[in-house]
């Protein structure tokens, strides 16, 4: 990232510095921000006052404020399209920078970018009928699928690498599909089986 001129912070600045970081280092500190900016450590306390806490919520808002709803939220599409595409680009998003997820997730949401992206879901949820006291279950397993495939799209390929080990089943299988599309193809897979178990729910409830 490029240092701001005349040393000039915002808060979105320090929250970009600190992505940097996680991107490259897997987490950040605030002496390593101040370093990346060419600023003092103390600077940055006038404009994230609540230290580490609060840049972590910053990074949150610059992150899924960048995920694109439109496809999710399109009028006259059906709800399974919206769902998958709210599926698709949250993980999209989220797979630019896996490092992040563990420093994310760890803290509770209530920053507005973070907030919009799931009331998307919820709404989706309440228009076809899916009852209140499931809907929270229902956003956790979306929730596993989108982290769980952000994260195992920087996973390395191949990703199994048995050896000598006795996996026949592993080995015989790994080498029809261990490449650079299994993350993908595992998503989609996924997606499909999110979408069928909504389904199940709506018919319950009917």
């Amino acid at each position: 990232m490029a240092r701001p001129s005349k040393n000039i912070l915002s808060p979105s600045i320090i929250a970009e510095a600190a992505l940097t970081l996680v991107e490259r280092d897997h987490d950040f500190t605030i002496p390593g921000i101040a370093k990346e900016l060419g600023v003092n450590p103390s600077s940055l306390y006038h404009h994230v006052r609540g230290g580490r806490d609060e840049i972590i919520n910053l990074m949150r808002e610059a992150l899924y404020g960048r995920i694109d709803l439109r496809a999710a939220t399109a009028e006259g599409a059906p709800w399974q399209d919206r769902l998958r595409a709210w599926i698709r680009s949250y993980r999209a998003n989220m797979a630019k920078l896996p490092a992040a997820m563990p420093l994310l997730v760890g803290s509770p949401v209530d920053d507005l970018p973070t907030l919009r992206i799931y009331e998307v879901a919820f709404a989706i949820l309440d228009e076809i009928g899916i009852p209140a006291e499931d809907q929270v279950d229902v956003v956790s397993m979306l929730d596993a699928v989108v982290l769980g495939s952000a994260l195992d799209r920087g996973a390395p390929v191949p990703m199994w690498q048995p050896g000598d080990h006795a996996v026949p089943h592993l080995q015989r299988a790994a080498p029809f599909g261990d490449d650079d599309d299994r993350s993908a193809r595992g998503l989609e897979l996924a997606i499909t089986g999110a979408v069928a178990a909504i389904e199940s729910l709506i018919a319950e409830a009917a």
